[in-house]
């Protein structure tokens, strides 16, 4: 009979002990991350949504500023300031330095169209004109100048109601030396008035 009690005892510790294990390992594995939940699928969310309590209509002033990598010059900081005559049609212009506390290096001002603007986000292709005094002339000395034409679109989202974060690309031609192949990449944050 002793021996009929100890088996019994015996499974029914090894059933709750597998009871136990058996919930562990489920409460773990429901705890356990989704591997889908990565940071690139977060900025994919963030920029695949759209926040309808965020808007560009009705905005009248964008002024932005960041980084650009510029073509053959290396890096450098950009200041836009943007007036929007419509939702959809602007005028723009921006400053360029060499770095921090440099001078300002080019000067360039156009018009800008939206091909999309839907509540917190905005697509807009740029033309701007101006005055690149880092490039050279012919004769290979830099400091001359040169007429730019920088063709631009941007990305834009509203991160609060009165800022948005600003990505760009842009392929700016010179009126001297070989054409362009090579785009200028910018990134920068922004408000909105």
């Amino acid at each position: 009979m002793k021996t009929r009690n100890s088996i019994s005892t015996g499974i029914l510790i090894v059933l709750v002990l597998g009871l136990i294990a058996g919930c562990v390992a489920h409460a773990q594995s429901a705890a356990a991350v989704n591997p889908s939940a990565t940071f690139v699928n977060s900025v994919e969310n963030y920029f695949t949504s759209l926040n309808t309590n965020f808007t560009f209509s009705g905005v009248k002033l964008e002024m932005s500023s960041g980084y650009k990598q510029v073509t053959g010059a290396n890096a450098a900081s950009e200041l836009y300031a943007q007036y929007n005559l419509t939702d959809q049609m602007d005028v723009m212009g921006n400053l360029q330095f060499s770095g921090i506390g440099s001078a300002i290096n080019a000067v360039e001002v156009g018009p800008g169209y939206a091909l999309i603007n839907h509540y917190d986000v905005k697509v807009q292709a740029d033309l701007l004109i101006g005055w690149d005094s880092t490039k050279g002339d012919t004769s290979g000395q830099s400091g001359r100048g040169a007429l730019v034409i920088e063709p631009r679109l941007a990305l834009k989202k509203k991160l609060t109601l009165n800022t948005y974060a600003e990505t760009a690309v842009s392929l700016p031609e010179y009126s001297i030396g070989k054409a362009n192949t090579q785009p200028s990449f910018y990134i920068g944050v922004g408000f909105t008035y």
